[in-house]
């Protein structure tokens, strides 16, 4: 394999970077802006925390990710002043938010479930080739050994929803599935510990649609499925 590619993240800007070309004929130029600011902003705040703070300098291949998603799903009709905000929350977050001197939560959905809260749209614009997301997500749920966390999600999501007589697939993010639910870093490993974590957020993404409408299922229940990774689920050993 290409040297550049042994870093899986490469992939996944490369999967983002693509999607987000899809997207730009079918919208407005400013879209393109949009992104391309959120993708800057994100990666600006990393540098300069990783530099002055830390002493590390580096391509902060992560915070082109949470750019790409934050402003990939933010509605780009909203001020810019909101896209520089919750680019920066998403950054900061990592770096201020810790439990045993690792980030608890993934920085884009947590930034975006701030965004939620305060009702800014979310449009899932980045979602934009179901058939890319998926493949390219089973390869990388594949490598990180994510399946656990699809197969609980799935399946608490999907049953709750048919038991109420609901269609899910009209529903059912595949972005978010398989490349926001299954960061590496935030949704922890192994089997019994992977099902719980997916099993959380799905509980909590159908609990959120039924009762708490006005809010984003999807980054609310990463939200939920994040929190409780430092408090419960580190207790669970990785061999189970």
């Amino acid at each position: 394999m290409i040297r550049s590619l042994e870093d899986k993240r490469i992939l996944v800007i490369l999967l983002l970077g693509i999607l987000f070309l899809i997207k730009i004929p079918k919208e407005e130029i400013s879209f393109f802006f949009w992104v391309l600011g959120g993708v800057f902003f994100c990666s600006i705040c990393d540098f300069f925390i990783n530099y002055f703070f830390k002493k590390k300098f580096f391509l902060p291949k992560s915070a082109i990710i949470s750019g790409f998603i934050v402003s990939g799903i933010l509605d780009y009709h909203q001020s810019w002043f909101i896209l520089v905000i919750f680019s920066f929350f998403a950054i900061l977050s990592k770096h201020i938010i810790k439990f045993n001197k690792r980030h608890i939560f993934n920085p884009a959905g947590f930034s975006l479930f701030f965004a939620s809260l305060f009702k800014i749209p979310l449009t899932w614009n980045i979602e934009s080739n179901i058939f890319l997301i998926i493949s390219f997500g089973l390869y990388f749920s594949y490598i990180y050994k994510k399946f656990p966390h699809i197969f609980g999600f799935l399946i608490f999501f999907m049953g709750l929803f048919i038991i109420s007589k609901i269609n899910p697939f009209g529903l059912i993010s595949w972005f978010f599935i398989f490349i926001m639910l299954t960061e590496p870093e935030t949704s922890g490993y192994g089997l019994l510990r992977g099902f719980i974590f997916g099993g959380l957020a799905g509980i909590s993404a159908y609990f959120i649609f039924n009762f708490i409408s006005p809010y984003d299922p999807f980054v609310g229940s990463l939200f939920v499925a994040n929190l409780f990774n430092p408090i419960f689920l580190d207790k669970i050993s990785l061999r189970r």
